[in-house]
C-alpha cells in the first residue's frame, strides 16, 4: 500500500506530527506493508492539487489550523469525491479537545485528534469557549471569553470517526533525550524543588490563556516559603527566559507543575519525564491520547482544575520522596515502551484498518 503524508510543515507542532512517520518507515513497510511519502503543502488549494496527482490508498491530511473551515470542506470534499476508494485520514490541527473542523467528518474515514475525550458523548455537548477545559473555567471562575471559541457542531452520526492519534510526546527530540549514556551518565543534581517557567502568549492579546497560566503562578505562591521555587510567565518574544537556561532548570528539579495550555498536554509534560522530574498537573482522567504518561498516581500526580489541592500534594511529595521516585520511573518506563514497541505503528494499524 501506498500512503502520502501532505500538509503544513512549518511550525514545531506540525513538525512533531509527521515525524513519526519517518522515525517508522521501516516499521511501517515491514510489519503493514505500507509505503509512506511526503509532501509539504502549506495551502489547502495545494493539498488538493497534490491528491489529484498522487495515486495513494490512504492520505493523511495535516493543514494549518489557519486555514477557515468552510474552505477545508471545499477542498477534502472534492478530495474524496476524485477518489471515492481511497481513506483519508485528517490530522486535526488544533491542539483543544475540540475543534473547528468537525464539518469534515463526512468526508474523512477518520478525524484524528492529539487529545480526544474518553468519552464521545462529550462532542455532544455544547462547552464555553468549546472545550470542557473552558467551560468549567467560564462557570468556577467566571472568566469572560469575549466570544473566544474553538468548537464546531458534529454531524448526527458521525462521532465514532474521532479517534485518538499521537501527541507532541512523538517529537524527535524527545527519543533522543529518554536515550541516556550507556558510559558515565550521572542523574543531574536535583537543587530546585519546584518548577512552572511558563509562556503566557503575546503581551499586546492577554486572553484567557494568559489568565489561567497566571492564576497557575499564583497557586504556587505559597511554597516559596519553604521550598525553592523556579517560577515565573513570560510572553512570547520578549521576557521568556533564554532556553539554555530553561533545561538547565528543568533537568535540575524534582517537581514539574505542568498546567495546562491552548490544550491539556504540553512540551513541558514530556521534557519533564525525559529529565526524571515528577510531573504535577490537573487531571487528565478524561482523555485519550498517545504516548500516554497520564496515568493518575502511577505516571503523574493528578491536582483539581482550580489547584486547590496543588500546595497540598506538591508538599507531600517532597517530604516522601520515596513514594515520588517509583512515579517518576514509571513514567520514564512507560514513555520508552511507547518507542521501543511500535506503538505508533500500531496505531496507525488501527487507523487504517478499522
Amino acid at each position: 500500500m501506498k500512503a502520502l503524508v501532505i500538509g503544513c510543515a512549518k511550525d514545531s507542532i506540525s513538525a512533531a506530527q509527521r515525524q513519526p512517520f519517518i522515525d517508522n518507515r521501516r516499521l511501517l513497510r515491514r510489519q503493514l506493508d505500507l509505503k509512506v511519502e511526503h509532501i509539504k503543502a502549506e495551502t489547502l488549494a495545494e493539498i488538493g492539487e497534490a491528491c489529484k496527482k498522487h495515486d495513494s490508498d490512504i492520505v493523511f491530511l495535516l493543514p494549518s489550523w489557519r486555514e477557515s473551515p468552510s474552505e477545508a470542506e471545499r477542498v477534502i470534499k472534492k478530495v474524496r469525491e476524485d477518489n471515492l476508494k481511497r481513506k483519508l485520514i485528517f490530522i486535526d490541527p488544533w491542539t483543544q479537545t475540540s475543534s473547528k473542523h468537525f464539518n469534515l467528518l463526512p468526508y474523512v474515514d477518520r478525524f484524528l485528534k492529539r487529545q480526544r475525550y474518553k468519552n464521545l458523548e462529550e462532542y455532544k455537548r455544547h462547552f464555553i469557549g468549546g472545550s470542557m477545559l473552558t467551560d468549567f473555567m467560564a462557570k468556577q471562575w467566571q472568566f469572560d471569553f469575549e466570544g473566544w471559541y474553538v468548537g464546531s457542531e458534529i454531524p448526527e452520526g458521525y462521532e465514532e470517526r474521532i479517534a485518538a492519534g499521537w501527541n507532541l510526546g512523538t517529537a524527535k527530540r524527545f527519543q533522543q533525550a529518554l536515550r541516556k549514556p550507556i558510559f558515565g551518565f550521572r542523574r543531574p543534581v536535583k537543587e530546585i524543588d519546584i518548577f512552572c517557567r511558563l509562556s503566557l502568549g503575546h503581551e499586546n492579546k492577554k486572553e484567557w490563556y494568559y489568565q489561567y497560566r497566571m492564576a497557575a503562578l499564583e497557586a504556587i505562591k505559597p511554597l516559596e516559603a519553604d521550598y525553592h521555587v523556579v517560577a515565573s510567565g513570560g510572553f512570547v518574544g520578549s521576557s521568556l527566559v533564554p532556553r539554555r537556561q530553561y533545561y538547565k532548570e528543568i533537568k535540575s528539579s524534582r517537581i514539574v507543575f505542568s498546567p495546562f495550555g491552548w490544550g491539556e498536554n504540553c512540551w513541558r509534560d514530556f521534557e519533564a519525564i525525559c529529565y526524571d522530574c515528577l510531573v504535577v498537573k490537573p487531571s487528565m482522567a478524561h482523555i485519550d491520547t498517545q504516548p500516554n504518561i497520564f496515568v493518575e498516581g502511577e505516571t503523574y500526580v493528578p491536582v483539581r482544575w482550580d489547584f486547590a489541592d496543588l500546595e497540598e500534594k506538591c508538599r507531600y511529595y517532597l517530604k516522601h520522596p520515596d513514594e515520588a521516585e517509583p512515579i517518576v520511573q514509571n513514567a520514564r518506563r512507560v514513555y520508552e515502551d511507547y518507542f521501543e514497541q511500535g506503538e505508533f505503528a500500531k496505531r496507525i494499524e488501527q487507523v487504517i484498518f478499522f
